[in-house]
């Protein structure tokens, strides 16, 4: 995993935009509890009415709660999402009423790749495969391997892994857009409570609520889609650079032999 460093380029939407979201959330939360007393109001309102203290609070732990976030398991949005669809989506199922491998397997999905390969790839993908993805398959995944993959690809293709930093950033952001709308709705779902058992509803909470739980839900009806998709950007891009992998392959091949 990589934690990108304060002033790079790296981690600007997955790492600093959910981070900033749920700190604008605590925020208003704070703000919004019924029990908060004016002193607080007033220090809140006072902060948010200092464009350079706003600025100072939100970069800087905007970007660590950002972190945090990027600590959790990226496997468990992925999970809920392949139970929503094998639940859901008939698509997920082949005629036969099995589910689709695509739909049971973990990340990064070595079998599915291969059928893949078997389905809508030209021959010289399934050799690449069969030489070099498929003896590395392991039960519960094998990101070691997936992450091997990458390191080999970047220091050598600087194009291949431009596509796959776009891939892995767009599942990293939307990972941690799950945790953060996830704990926003919890916050906001116990704000509105309490206004509720005093008397003081507010309609606008409650909207913002529904519209965090229509988001959460989209992110679990497609969030593995969007992971396949950078799994089958690392393997083209392996399969394009698949001289990097040619110890690997004559390895296989006199294993195959013996």
């Amino acid at each position: 995993m990589n934690i990108p460093t304060i002033g790079g380029a790296r981690g600007i939407f997955e790492i600093f935009v959910p981070g900033m979201f749920l700190l604008l959330n605590l925020g208003a939360v704070a703000y919004m509890l019924p029990f908060a007393d004016a002193e607080t109001k007033n220090l809140i309102t006072a902060i948010a009415s200092n464009p350079a203290l706003v600025l100072v609070i939100v970069v800087g732990f905007g970007y660590l709660v950002g972190v945090l976030l990027r600590l959790l398991r990226t496997d468990l949005p992925d999970e809920w999402s392949a139970a929503w669809i094998r639940r859901f989506q008939p698509q997920a199922r082949n005629k036969n009423g099995e589910f689709m491998l695509w739909a049971i397997e973990d990340f990064p999905y070595i079998g599915w790749m291969g059928e893949i390969c078997t389905l809508c790839l030209p021959p010289d993908a399934q050799v690449f495969y069969d030489s070099v993805w498929a003896k590395r398959k392991r039960v519960g995944g094998n990101k070691q391997f997936f992450n091997y993959c990458k390191v080999i690809i970047n220091s050598k293709d600087e194009r291949a892994a431009i596509e796959i930093y776009v891939a892995e950033s767009l599942t990293r952001y939307i990972s941690g857009m799950f945790y953060a709308l996830a704990f926003s709705f919890i916050l906001i779902f116990v704000t509105v409570l309490m206004r509720y058992f005093v008397g003081q509803v507010n309609i606008g909470l409650i909207v913002i609520l529904v519209a965090y739980l229509v988001a959460i839900l989209e992110i679990v009806a497609h969030f593995r889609f969007i992971r396949i998709k950078e799994v089958e950007t690392v393997f083209t891009a392996s399969f394009h650079n698949r001289e990097l992998f040619q110890q690997v392959w004559q390895y296989s091949l006199l294993e195959g032999n013996e």
